[in-house]
């Protein structure tokens, strides 16, 4: 099973280029994997599943 340790957002300004976006990635098995890029800052969410034998 593939192992997701964490998933970031990151804001980034670039003032030289007059920009304003957000970094999606996470982390799988130890490698960095990029989700996207967006204009619009992303809601997050969390949720919970329990299962039961």
């Amino acid at each position: 099973m593939d192992k997701i340790s964490e998933i970031r957002i990151e804001h980034v300004i670039d003032e030289e280029n007059d920009q304003d976006y957000y970094w999606i990635y996470y982390y799988k098995n130890g490698k960095i994997k990029i989700i996207g890029k967006s204009s619009v800052k992303p809601q997050c969410y969390k949720q919970e599943a329990r299962y039961l034998k």
